[in-house]
């Protein structure tokens, strides 16, 4: 009524309302990645393979590339821990912010495979990103595929996102085509997730976390060497901006 204060939402003690949007896309966003892309893999289980390994590398893509063009101005669409904590080496995340965008991106991940399990049930081991060991690819070698693939994808997002020399206004369409490539071509063989959070929902709607660690251990550390590895191949009379 005119005349009475206007309830207002009254946010925790440091916490900006800015960094709750921040918080708010990355989980929103983590959560669509891992409900399309893991959900592509227990479609085409469930569907006795008509996606094939085409499918789940082309949706990775699509959604990638139409968060990064739905929120990357709001909070960056890293919806990635390991990218996160790479921009905050190299300067381009402040590092109060990585804790909350690390729990957003890991938590919209373990939504996503609740619902994912609930609404198509357990198959192909919920999405979870694995080591084709039928094949003979072991853990270590799957953890050397991951750091690799995690190395080039962020030296590509700072290439074409972070660097303001860049063009900027294809950059969903670039870092979307490298994660649909690198998912084709290695997802059947090594699981390629490139992201701990993208694998956290699958694993914990699978309920076995034997092999989390090539997923977490490989993009944190190839995401780390890519951000270093962009600062230096892009660096023009100093550090790159």
């Amino acid at each position: 009524m005119k005349g009475e204060d206007t309830p207002r939402l009254r946010l925790p003690p440091g916490l900006r309302s800015d960094e709750l949007r921040r918080y708010a896309c990355e989980f929103i966003g983590t959560f669509s990645l891992v409900f399309f892309a893991a959900g592509a893999v227990v479609v085409d289980a469930k569907m006795g393979g008509t996606l094939g390994a085409i499918g789940p590398g082309l949706i990775s893509g699509l959604v990638i590339t139409v968060v990064i063009y739905a929120f990357g101005h709001v909070s960056g669409a890293h919806v990635n821990p390991a990218l996160s904590l790479a921009a905050a080496l190299i300067g381009h995340l402040p590092w109060r912010l990585v804790p909350g965008y690390a729990l957003a991106q890991l938590a919209g991940s373990v939504l996503a495979g609740k619902c994912l399990l609930w609404a198509l049930g357990d198959h192909g081991a919920m999405g979870a990103n694995l080591p084709n060991e039928a094949i003979g690819v072991a853990p270590v070698t799957a953890f050397a595929i991951e750091l690799f693939l995690s190395f080039l994808l962020m030296w590509v997002v700072a290439g074409v996102g972070l660097d303001k020399r860049a063009h900027g206004a294809l950059a969903g369409v670039a870092v979307g085509a490298v994660v649909g490539i690198e998912v084709m071509l290695m997802g059947p063989v090594a699981g390629a997730a490139m992201n701990p959070a993208r694998a956290l929902g699958p694993y914990v709607a699978m309920g076995d976390f034997g092999h989390y660690w090539i997923y977490v251990a490989g993009p944190l550390v190839g995401m780390a060497l890519g951000a270093y590895a962009w600062r230096f191949t892009h660096s023009r009379g100093g550090e790159a901006r």
